[in-house]
């Protein structure tokens, strides 16, 4: 049995259970096949987010990412048009953009952040304060 399939097996038992489920969903096949399972939310995953200093190093662009977005959001909605589906991954990796990609997707309801949410602002952080630090000259 693939992986794909005990993962849409085992969304659909949760989602029976009564569990928010939010599997992500890498192409349209995986999408239709968690919208039927029941996903309440499928992520439109477009693979490693490539920003920070440990980003992936390669990723399809914002323009091939629009598109497959949107595929993978139709997809999903052509099974249940309840699905919530966000985008996430690869190139999109901020707030410029998530707001590229929904400004020209539609049925397309948000971004889920991970590591643009919790890893990318942190090396952010640290990298502007150790820079401050190396700033200080000693007399």
């Amino acid at each position: 049995m693939k992986y794909c399939q005990l993962e849409v097996q085992m969304i659909e038992k949760a989602y029976k259970m009564g569990f928010l489920t939010t599997p992500y969903a890498f192409n349209i096949n995986e999408a239709a096949e968690m919208a039927k399972a029941g996903a309440d939310i499928t992520v439109a995953h477009m693979g490693l987010t490539t920003s920070g200093s440990i980003g992936a190093k390669t990723a399809v662009s914002m323009e091939e990412s629009v598109i497959r977005v949107q595929a993978i959001a139709d997809a999903a909605h052509g099974i249940n048009p309840h699905v919530i589906v966000p985008c996430h991954g690869g190139p999109i990796s901020g707030p410029s953009e998530a707001e590229f990609i929904l400004k020209r997707t539609k049925g397309v309801h948000g971004f889920y952040g991970a590591s643009s949410m919790e890893r990318l602002p942190v090396e952010q952080a640290i990298t502007s304060t150790v820079q401050q630090y190396k700033s200080i000259s000693i007399k």
